[in-house]
């Protein structure tokens, strides 16, 4: 009885106990600081349309955590963009009309312009498939363009549909703490980005495009350092020179044939920091014998474009990502390298655009040009929020901060011995609700360029004359997008800019300082 008296009067406090809780919870709902489990959550804050894919789950789902998993059958996935942009130049009229007169404001579609724009120009749409186990996968990317019935892909290839890359992903089962992974086919590989997804607002300091192979592996030192090791060859065939079509798809070049050999070396520390050495030597043989090379020579040497870069990154929370990649580019006799580095420096075309911004007309495709470049990405947003976490399903402000600066260590073009040159950019979006945005975008860069330009002795010839290469925008803009996250956006810009002589340098023709560009994408 006793025992039972006990055991009445502890289930009546247990009961009060809960009636009161319960009571005390109606009257009192403490605020949801974080993302209720279960709740929809959508792509990063700020994720760049360069960040790397990630594969399809084992099967096409995802087994519950902890449980064992056996391998799954080949997985089918499906995907791409579509995009369009389009933009009108508000043009001035030229100081030496044709006869008749002129008048008017004169309007250019596409714009005449220089240097960088908000937006990725044009229209068109990039497919991307892959099909297979975990164990081998086979990738395609399939890129559209419609921009007219003169690029439709036949004598400008790069500008019409074409096959962006086609690759076997080989991966085989780890080993102990070692993943390793091989491609084999063409495919690009992009290195040195200083951005967060190694991209960046002005692209990476090395990407690679070939016919070819390469090998990776990661290797689990201990639970914080991570060493990460790569290397590959690619081949870039030439085409004939008498070839009717020219190049029959972009990544080839007309009697000019390479090879680029690469090599990488990563540690990464609590992946937080991370520390990347790069290495690629683009070798060039030129099989031309009545063209002339990229600098207007009839010379035809072999020759090769070295690059060296170092990689520094730092990811934290909130604070978000700072990279700073510094490096340098060594040409010899460089005129015949190819476009196996299709990308260096200012929208360059490996070694050929590179040696005429950077080493000059006079240089013979010899010199060396040093560059150091810094990215720094953040979310406002996160960093008030901080130490609770934030989403992106709230109102934010995200910007990005980029640099670059160039020096030309050597050259055989006297004006460009020691020459400087710099880059700047700041892109930022401020999310005010679900479905609207507001965008600023500014650019600069200064470099010299030379010009050629009537004799001042008054005869017909033309001289050389070496002044900056000048250009500043503002963009603001708005963006349409259908949640918080969404990856589909609908966005309009006004843009000015600012050129100096040595870029708006046709007074009968000059490029148009004001523009409007209406676009958008759609990602599936």
């Amino acid at each position: 009885m006793v025992g039972l008296k006990y055991r009445s009067a502890l289930a009546a406090h247990v009961a009060l106990f809960v009636a009161s809780g319960a009571a005390l919870a109606e009257e009192v709902t403490p605020a949801v600081t974080d993302s209720v489990p279960g709740s929809e959550v959508l792509p990063g804050p700020g994720m760049s349309p360069q960040a790397p894919p990630v594969p399809p789950a084992a099967g096409g789902r995802a087994p519950s955590f902890g449980a064992p998993a056996e391998k799954s059958s080949a997985a089918f996935r499906l995907g791409g963009r579509i995009y369009g942009y389009e933009a009108v130049g508000i043009g001035r009229a030229p100081s030496n009309p044709p006869a008749g007169g002129y008048s008017g404001t004169p309007l250019h579609l596409p714009i005449l312009s220089q240097g960088k724009l908000p937006y990725w120009g044009g229209a068109g749409a990039t497919l991307n498939v892959s099909y297979g186990t975990p164990t081998l996968t086979a990738y395609v990317d399939y890129y559209f363009q419609a921009n007219g019935k003169e690029f439709q892909g036949y004598n400008a290839p790069g500008q019409g549909p074409g096959f962006g890359s086609a690759y076997l992903l080989i991966t085989p089962d780890p080993i102990g703490t070692l993943r390793l992974r091989f491609k084999i086919g063409d495919f690009v590989e992009i290195y040195g980005g200083p951005g967060q997804w190694g991209w960046g607002i002005f692209g990476p300091m090395l990407a690679l495009r070939g016919y070819g192979g390469m090998g990776n592996g990661e290797w689990d030192v201990t639970r914080d350092v991570r060493l990460s090791f790569a290397a590959g060859l690619s081949v870039v065939a030439a085409v004939p020179e008498d070839f009717p079509r020219g190049d029959y798809n972009s990544w080839l070049e007309t009697g000019v044939s390479s090879w680029v050999d690469h090599a990488h070396l990563g540690l990464d520390f609590k992946n937080q920091y991370h520390v990347k050495l790069h290495y690629a030597s683009d070798h060039g043989t030129d099989e031309r014998t009545h063209e002339k090379n990229s600098l207007g020579q009839s010379l035809h040497p072999d020759g090769r474009m070295d690059t060296y870069l170092a990689e520094f990154g730092w990811d934290a929370d909130p604070w978000g990502h700072l990279g700073v990649t510094g490096g340098l580019y060594d040409f010899h006799r460089a005129t015949a390298v190819g476009d196996g580095v299709w990308w260096a420096v200012d929208w360059t075309q490996g070694a050929q655009d590179m040696m005429k911004k950077y080493l000059g007309n006079g240089s013979n495709g010899n010199g060396k040009v040093a560059v150091i470049g810094a990215e720094y990405d953040f979310s406002l947003s996160r960093i008030l929020w901080h130490p609770r976490s934030f989403t992106g399903n709230a109102p934010d402000i995200g910007v990005k901060i980029a640099g670059m600066i160039t020096r030309t260590l050597a050259t055989d073009d006297q004006y460009f011995k020691d020459a400087t040159g710099y880059f700047f950019g700041v892109e930022a979006e401020y999310k005010m609700t679900s479905q609207l945005s507001v965008l600023f975008k500014t650019y600069g860069e200064s470099r010299v360029a030379n010009m050629l330009v009537p004799n001042p002795d008054g005869d017909t010839s033309v001289c050389a004359l070496y002044q900056r290469w000048n250009i500043f925008s503002l963009n603001p803009g708005i963006a349409y997008h259908a949640k918080w996250l969404s990856m589909d956006r609908i966005e309009l810009y006004y843009g000015r800019r600012f050129y100096s002589r040595a870029v708006d340098n046709n007074s009968a023709q000059p490029l148009d300082h004001n523009m409007l560009a209406l676009g958008g994408y759609v990602t599936f």
